[in-house]
């Protein structure tokens, strides 16, 4: 990425090189004055030209290095800001093209951390170490010569007590670094506690256990501020170590040059720029410390942004082709990436087009493993899953997944109206007044729009963050008008029914059948009254399929179906909730 600015980088060095060597210009040209005001002290007008004429050099001096400095920050610092933007856009892209099994082990806290502090630190390697090192390099040097061509002996004792402080700097910087490390480890603990118990505030309210979340933020401030006062004592104790050292070295500079002044070994001039220069030299020092510090933690920072970078995408190659959506599954058995025991066993069916297919079975038995091996955010194994004709594995993904609307079992909502989390599922958006009507169409085949009349702002009303201002089932049905919006050729439900109340159901499942057309309909789903209506009902049992076939041949076979559809119909009858029935069928 470095080379991509290569020009803007060397040419911002170069300017750094000029900036530098103009303000060690400028440090001879006070010392040449006073050494010439010196021998012009009786003559006034000669000292008034000679002091005229060094004004306005110096001027032009300063001028020309304000300029190099201004370009060399700019040119170098705005290339690391741009190489930054870039690597958190790479980030981005590519984290958004990983596959599913990556997200499973990933922590969501230290994605961030990557993609901020560590592209942070990374930057600063690109980009001030590379001003600050350049400065060093020019300004070290040119210091160290300016003086040994003034005075051996006074440069040889202040490179010999810049030396030592350079090599204490080295030894501080990176204990200093280390405190740093932890306060921010400490912010992010802080930050992580205070994310869960807003999110949970629900459930601390339900226990009364806010008391206990306060006193452990109290434990996360309290370590916060220890660290924080540790890292305050100790780089107040470098400042003063490198401001002592700074301070003594002056004053052996003023010694011994009093000492060669007096002796007429050097000039009052040459004694000023003694000072002048060794002025210079105190920040290139410190600067080295800190990049040389710096160096081993943008290595670990810009490892652990490789580590993320090599992991391999998913697969962006495969046909393209216009698909109808018929679906053949052929002994499919799926087992999850370090698990022992397989997901899926043996699982076959055939659906067309068109046609509605439920999936029950209790908690783990695979019906959402089921729909996410057709969407293909695992990879099935070759052979097993196809539509119209083609393996999954061998067609483009995108071209895959727009066949599918997809409403999952645990929704998520972002921070937004509800017509803009329902508009989210538009495939192309064509005008305002087509997009308005085709949300309300969904609102109404969700049956979410006596809820929408409740709220303050009805559809333009602001949800909260994970849509937190909403009960369980209007999130769900937020996600199904969601997933109807879309207007694909599949419509996937995830169980996304059973916050609701059975009224709700069957006014959804009413709905979603005048709404259906000739899409192709699949229902995982805990309430057999959502899914009575298949033309296929597949019973999954410990990832294998137990019983299939239509709701009449299920209920006749006295069955796991049967038994459930009794149960549950009985427990609507407690209720005082109406039959459901299916095709004509109780």
């Amino acid at each position: 990425m470095l080379r991509r600015h290569w020009f803007a980088v060397v040419v911002g060095v170069v300017m750094v090189a000029g900036f530098c060597l103009c303000k060690l210009w400028i440090a001879r040209i006070i010392g040449e004055t006073i050494d010439a005001l010196d021998v012009d002290a009786g003559d006034t007008e000669a000292a008034r030209g000679q002091l005229l004429h060094v004004v306005f050099l110096l001027m032009g001096v300063i001028a020309a290095e304000a300029a190099c400095r201004f370009l060399a920050r700019r040119l170098i610092i705005d290339s690391s800001r741009e190489i930054e933007a870039r690597l958190k856009s790479d980030l981005m892209a590519h984290v958004g093209r990983l596959p599913l099994t990556w997200y499973d082990s990933a922590q969501t806290g230290d994605l961030l951390s990557r993609m901020t502090q560590d592209v942070e630190l990374v930057r600063f390697l690109i980009g001030p170490s590379i001003l600050y090192g350049a400065q060093s390099l020019v300004m070290v040097p040119g210091c160290i010569y300016m003086m040994a061509d003034l005075s051996t002996s006074v440069t040889l004792a202040i490179v010999g007590a810049f030396a030592a402080l350079l090599i204490a700097m080295m030894i501080l910087m990176p204990r200093l670094q280390r405190f740093s490390k932890a306060v921010q480890e400490d912010i992010a603990a802080i930050s992580h506690h205070a994310q869960e118990s807003f999110g949970g505030i629900h459930v601390l309210f339900h226990f009364a256990k806010a008391s206990v979340f306060g006193k452990r933020l109290d434990e996360l401030n309290e370590t916060y501020v220890r660290d924080n006062m540790a890292m305050t004592r100790f780089r107040a104790l470098v400042n003063l170590f490198v401001h002592l050292c700074t301070d003594l070295v002056i004053l052996t500079v003023l010694v011994l040059g009093a000492i060669e002044v007096i002796g007429g070994r050097l000039t009052t001039g040459g004694l000023f720029q003694f000072i002048i220069l060794m002025g210079f030299l105190v920040w290139p020092l410190i600067a080295m410390g800190w990049i040389l510090g710096t160096v081993h933690r943008a290595r670990s920072a810009a490892d652990r942004i490789e580590e993320v970078l090599a992991t391999v995408p998913e697969s962006t190659g495969g046909k393209t082709v216009e698909l109808r959506g018929n679906l053949s599954v052929r002994d499919l058995t799926f087992c999850y990436p370090g698990e022992e025991t397989n997901a899926l066993q043996n699982v076959d069916f055939e659906l067309p087009a068109g046609q509605k297919l439920g999936l029950v079975g209790r908690v783990g038995s695979g019906k959402s493993t089921l729909l996410h091996l057709i969407l293909r955010l695992y990879d099935p194994p070759r052979g097993t899953i196809f539509i119209d004709g083609h393996d999954v594995l061998d067609l483009d993904l995108s071209c895959l997944r727009q066949m599918f609307a997809f409403a999952p079992q645990e929704p998520f909502l972002f921070s937004d109206t509800v017509s803009d989390n329902v508009r989210f599922g538009l495939r192309n958006s064509s005008s305002p007044e087509s997009d308005r009507e085709a949300v309300f169409a969904a609102v109404r085949s969700s049956a979410l729009e006596q809820d929408v009349e409740s709220l303050s702002e009805g559809l333009e009303t602001i949800v909260g963050e994970r849509g937190v201002t909403l009960s369980g089932g209007q999130k769900q049905r937020v996600a199904l008008a969601r997933a109807l919006v879309a207007d694909r050729g599949t419509v996937m439900l995830d169980d996304t029914l059973s916050a609701v109340d059975h009224q709700t159901e069957v006014r959804i499942l009413d709905r979603l059948r005048e709404a259906r057309t000739d899409r192709t309909l699949i229902i995982a789903s805990h309430r057999l009254s959502a899914i009575a209506d298949a033309d296929l009902i597949l019973v999954l049992h410990d990832g294998e399929v137990v019983e299939r076939g239509d709701h009449k041949a299920l209920v006749r076979r006295d069955g796991k179906y049967a038994r459930a559809w009794c149960l549950q119909r009985e427990e609507r009858a407690l209720g005082g909730e109406p039959p459901t029935n299916p095709r004509g069928e109780n």
